[in-house]
């Protein structure tokens, strides 16, 4: 699919997946989508677990369920690691994670699967904690998102987007194009 399909295809799939599985190189794809983003300072903190099928997602479901994950055939989980990005204002964890989200999310709609950026469960630092340590990631990882991965089972509910004219200015905000 074109770059530009992919953008316009691309929706936070809220509902149910099919059962299918997704082909392990298929995740794998879609996680060096994610990893080929770029990273402040190149620090790379982005870290990445990926959850193959239902047996090993339902740990994280049972700790920080979330509409989407309970179906998904698949999902992946976005962590940075806090021992290569300093604190302070040279840290660009929150950045990272959100550049390596998007690449993934762009591709998995190119594929042909729809996902959902599913951050709000780690909101909540013990429910951040509780999945973090069910996946198996130290105290140093920050568990910022688990993308489902999936086939939907329907078309799913898209929201719709405000015009470009309605957000887009020219030279100030606010002008229109000349």
């Amino acid at each position: 699919m074109d770059i530009f399909k992919a953008f316009e295809e691309r929706y936070s799939h809220k509902e149910g997946f099919l059962p299918a599985p997704v082909p392990i190189e298929d995740l794998e794809k879609i996680a060096r989508a994610g990893l080929a983003a770029p990273s402040g300072v190149n620090r790379q903190s982005v870290r990445l677990i990926i959850l193959p099928n239902r047996e090993a997602i339902a740990p994280v479901c049972a700790v920080s369920s979330a509409i989407g994950l309970e179906t998904a055939p698949a999902a992946i989980a976005v962590l940075t690691d806090k021992t290569v990005t300093p604190s302070g204002e040279f840290n660009f964890e929150k950045e990272d994670y959100a550049a390596a989200v998007g690449n993934m999310l762009l591709a998995a709609t190119a594929m042909g699967y729809s996902s959902l950026w599913l951050d709000s469960p780690y909101f909540d630092a013990k429910k951040e904690a509780a999945a973090r340590a069910v996946l198996g990631a130290s105290e140093t990882m920050k568990l910022w998102a688990v993308l489902p991965v999936g086939k939907p089972d329907g078309t799913g509910s898209r929201r719709e987007k405000l015009p470009f004219d309605a957000r887009v200015s020219y030279v100030k905000f606010g002008a229109a194009k000349e």
